[in-house]
């Protein structure tokens, strides 16, 4: 009799621990985004929100190592407590075609919890290019094969994989200038001067060359129209089949982490991102936001951007390195 009360007080002590509400202490964020870039930067404020809301403080840890990889590696093998979290880009899927050895799998190794915010390109060409839409950008490549040519910061990057996706769905034949080291500044400077015909970025890049007739807009590459320039018309009004590769960023979660965690982590993120007091810092980052996304919508998002940029990537024969 002793020994069962002793036992059911015991039971009564440890009950208060393990009904204990998430999050009962800090959590741990660990990041893929280069500090000070856009990506960085939306985050943060919205991780601050985040973390009002949720009442315990989230620490952001920026581990850049291998692209990244050592964020995401880290995150894919950490406890399912909801503690620890992975703050991850569009990269983690590039990555799965572009590195030999890829230590994770952006679909099998991860509890994708919410779809934040995208950086969506335009396509901006040379104000000397003879076309000013995609319709007739489109039929200057046809008639003049390899005389176009587009600028990105390397092979491999979501823009070059954006370009040679048009060059497939829409029979173009430009010709892919890609500059090393990330150098946006040395690509802006060649578009201005004509170097080069066209460069795909977000809008942060073009606006002052737009606002001086230096560069002009010919799409936007997302299924609607960019909401800071509803006069761009997107790609799909001129080739309705297209599939839009963007810059993706997103909350994500290892393996097995429970829904009530997800569901609480992705409804404040939601939250945070449709506070209108951050439109402005996600328009002069060039951020497109994502709000209301389901946890499935993103893991469907995920899947769906292996298979494309996987036939993208199959096409135009690119190897790991």
């Amino acid at each position: 009799m002793h020994r069962n009360l002793a036992a059911l007080l015991l039971l009564g002590a440890a009950l208060p621990a393990l009904a204990q509400p998430y999050p009962s202490r800090q959590i741990l964020l660990l990041s893929g985004a280069s500090v000070g870039s856009g990506g960085d930067i939306a985050m943060r404020a919205v991780v601050t929100r985040m973390a009002d809301a949720l009442g315990q403080p989230i620490v952001v840890e920026s581990r850049r190592g291998a692209g990244g990889l050592e964020a995401y590696t880290a995150g894919a093998r950490a406890e399912p407590n909801g503690y620890t979290l992975t703050f991850a880009n569009g990269g983690l899927v590039t990555n799965r075609f572009m590195k030999k050895n890829m230590p994770v799998d952006a679909v099998k190794d991860y509890t994708p919890i919410v779809h934040v915010f995208n950086t969506v390109f335009f396509i901006a060409a040379h104000s000397g290019v003879p076309a000013n839409s995609l319709k007739e950008l489109i039929e200057y490549s046809k008639r003049n094969p390899g005389k176009l040519d587009y600028a990105t910061t390397g092979v491999g990057s979501v823009a070059h994989l954006v370009g040679e996706s048009l060059n497939q769905q829409a029979g173009m034949g430009m010709v892919h200038v890609p500059y090393s080291g990330g150098n946006t500044a040395t690509v802006i400077n060649d578009l201005v001067t004509g170097r080069v015909h066209l460069y795909l970025a977000a809008l942060p890049s073009f606006t002052q060359h737009v606002a001086a007739g230096r560069v002009k807009l010919i799409a936007y590459v997302d299924r609607q129209r960019s909401r800071l320039r509803p006069e761009v018309p997107t790609v799909n009004e001129t080739l309705p089949g297209y599939y839009n590769i963007v810059v993706w960023y997103g909350f994500l979660g290892p393996v097995g982490l429970p829904r009530p965690i997800v569901d609480r982590i992705r409804i404040e993120a939601n939250k945070a991102t449709a506070d209108p007091s951050l439109a402005p810092k996600f328009d002069t980052l060039g951020m497109s936001v994502v709000t209301g996304q389901s946890s499935e919508e993103f893991a469907r998002q995920i899947a769906s951007d292996v298979e494309h940029i996987g036939k993208v990537v199959k096409e135009l024969q690119l190897k790991p390195e």
